[in-house]
């Protein structure tokens, strides 16, 4: 858009979401990115891993058909997407189109390759190779086995810690390659702490941290209602000596289908919210293509550090739930030394104003926002439950999206949602 104001002639951009997530892009820094540095991810490939892609029946708000189909034409997912391998089981849920659609709703221009995790370690390693083969620069999962320890468990269905086991070795040999590679802590606090694949210094391990379309939600299962920035209940604590989670980003997004068959639609009638590390972490992926975009020279130790040494938290240092913090974009990308792209100086003062007032016009177009100040709200919710006893109780997600969480067999994988 361009405003002429005499001599004076200004080119005011804005960025335009897929999907209404302007609460998480103000709050990370996002919208920075995608405005004043003029990313959207462009060059980068993401590689993405979970259930399903395109096999699932699934329905909009409407309670009409959503499909990749309808997906493409209402220009939540771009067409092309490379499917290496589905999964069309009959519990398949297609939560990887889901994840999809947070990747392009944040970095629009990347390229996307999905591979299924699902059936077996095996095949989750060569998922991840077949993703590195065609040409994936960053990969990004919500797959989970089980844990090491669990009993009367083949082997090929244990998610095992590193560097034992072969998703282990394979993240590591890509990490090697120089492919940033992102997965989810997992939401079993306070049952289970992070495990498995999760625990991999290679990679990077996120929470989840509510940041939806409604100012705040009521989480049934926990009795809490929870604002913009608060951490999760949920969202899974690392272990003892363990610098894991990494870092927390945005849950709650809105995506087109309901997930699951149960997904809750709260901040937005027309769209489902997706809760859980499972949509945080494609969130935090698409941002690291953003700042790998930005600096194509970066390796995946910087994109991490960045990610990091930024991240905005109440807690002085590293903490179990929280990580570092609250990812923010815009810190990362100056951690990385790029500037923004300059803006014009005005001629005269009164072309200042009025630019100004175009710039809060630009604004208001977009759905207003009440966003949380992240080290004010990013605050730890029932802190106590640490002392809890662990158990092999799977723990409830948000609201009604808590049955969303698939009670599986021992020998079949966990998608963390």
């Amino acid at each position: 858009m361009t405003a002429a104001f005499g001599s004076f002639i200004a080119e005011v951009q804005a960025a335009i979401f897929s999907l209404p997530i302007e609460a998480a892009a103000k709050a990370t820094g996002v919208d920075v990115l995608r405005d004043r540095y003029g990313l959207d991810g462009t060059g980068i490939t993401i590689g993405f891993m979970s259930d399903s892609f395109s096999t699932a029946k699934t329905f909009n708000a409407s309670g009409n058909l959503d499909s990749y189909a309808t997906n493409i034409a209402d220009s939540y997912l771009p067409s092309g997407i490379n499917v290496l391998k589905d999964f069309s089981e009959p519990d398949a849920t297609d939560e990887g189109r889901a994840i999809a659609q947070i990747i392009h709703a944040v970095a629009p221009g990347a390229e996307l390759i999905f591979h299924t995790g699902a059936g077996s370690a095996d095949i989750f390693s060569e998922g991840i190779q077949a993703l590195v083969a065609a040409g994936a620069d960053i990969i990004v999962d919500d797959i989970r086995y089980n844990p090491q320890d669990s009993p009367d468990v083949p082997l090929d269905f244990l998610d095992l810690e590193p560097p034992s086991g072969l998703i282990n070795q394979t993240i590591d040999t890509v990490f090697n390659q120089g492919i940033s590679y992102f997965t989810d802590g997992g939401n079993n606090f306070p049952d289970i702490p992070i495990y498995g694949h999760a625990n991999n210094p290679n990679a990077l391990t996120v929470g989840a941290v509510y940041y939806g379309n409604a100012e705040s939600y009521s989480n049934r299962p926990y009795g809490l209602v929870l604002d913009q920035g608060q951490l999760e209940p949920f969202s899974s604590e690392g272990n003892l000596n363990s610098l894991k989670p990494d870092v927390v980003a945005p849950d709650g997004l809105p995506i087109s289908f309901n997930l699951g068959g149960n997904a809750p639609d709260i901040g937005d009638p027309d769209f489902f919210d997706f809760f859980g590390s499972s949509a945080a972490t494609p969130y935090t992926a698409a941002v690291a293509a953003l700042l790998l975009q930005a600096d194509p020279s970066a390796t995946p130790t910087e994109i991490y550090n960045a990610l990091r040494d930024t991240a905005d938290s109440p807690a002085s240092g590293f903490d179990s739930r929280l990580g570092f913090g609250l990812i923010r974009g815009d810190k990362a990308i100056a951690a990385l030394g790029i500037q923004p792209k300059p803006i014009p100086e005005p001629a005269t003062t009164l072309a200042l104003v009025c630019v100004s007032v175009l710039i809060a016009g630009l604004s208001l177009k977009r759905r207003y926002q009440t966003i949380a100040k992240p080290n004010e709200k990013l605050t730890l919710v029932h802190s106590s439950f640490i002392e809890t006893e662990f158990s092999m109780n799977y723990v409830r997600l948000a609201d009604s999206a808590a049955s969303s969480l698939r009670e599986t067999a021992p020998t079949s994988p966990r998608i963390s949602e």
